[in-house]
């Protein structure tokens, strides 16, 4: 069997109803496909029955199907983050009752003895969340194309609370592109950049902490990036500088 060959590709999204969950709007490809392999050859850990460091395929078998690149002491992979038209945005909120009926409610008493409501079983939720409006959604990127199309197919949704029934998605379509766009591209920067090498091309970028390499929450992957402007605006300027591509 002839070993498959990595390359440019395009992935997009296609949304069940358009709507994410997503303060930040950001959405980044190596971190759902680094969700999606625990899913396929993890799923202990992603279940809580086994620890990560624990399990053999971590140990052994952990690799993504994207190029991995080292730049200056700092390694991350050619995936770009999620690109999109954003229709309207909105609050909804996350709600959940208190379960007055749990066998568990005794464990929960304040300092005189009384039922805590505002803790365990019996306390009640209503967190605001930042529900976006989006067009489908374009990830770009280096990588081997099958792989990426199976492990994409264990990824329901994207986005915060997809239990809530947002970022549900209808379908991933991978497909081959001619350009690597995976750090900059036909929107500018594609994806967090470090500040300590990375030139601005023109547009504005917001600065703060991001990962480079998945978990994006880790404090140890951390550094101070340009943050991509990943809402598509038509009448943002488009730089180019130096892109090959439509």
């Amino acid at each position: 069997m002839s070993k498959k060959t990595t390359g440019p590709f395009k992935v997009t999204c296609k949304l069940a109803d358009g709507r994410i969950n997503s303060v930040d709007g950001l959405l980044f490809l190596d971190s759902i496909l680094y969700h999606a392999w625990f899913l396929k050859y993890a799923p202990e850990v992603m279940q809580g029955t086994e620890r990560k460091d624990e399990h053999p395929n971590w140990k052994f078998n952990f690799g993504l199907p994207l190029t991995r690149v080292n730049e200056n002491g700092q390694q991350r992979y050619l995936a770009s983050c999620g690109f999109y038209r954003q229709y309207e945005y909105h609050i909804e909120h996350w709600n959940k009752r208190p379960d007055f009926t749990s066998s568990k409610n005794g464990k929960y008493l304040n300092a005189k003895g009384k039922i805590d409501t505002g803790a365990g079983v019996l306390k009640a939720y209503h967190f605001p969340q930042v529900i976006r409006t989006v067009s489908d959604i374009e990830f770009y990127g280096v990588g081997t194309i099958d792989k990426i199309r199976d492990l994409l197919s264990y990824i329901p949704a994207v986005g915060k609370k997809p239990a809530a029934g947002w970022g549900m998605v209808r379908e991933w379509i991978v497909e081959p592109f001619s350009w690597d766009w995976s750090t900059t591209g036909k929107y500018g920067l594609m994806r967090p950049m470090p500040v300590d090498g990375y030139g601005p091309d023109g547009q504005d970028y917001k600065i703060m902490q991001s990962a480079l390499l998945p978990p994006y929450w880790k404090p140890n992957n951390m550094t101070l990036c340009y943050i991509p402007n990943v809402i598509i605006n038509e009448e943002r300027k488009d730089p180019k500088m130096g892109i090959t591509g439509p």
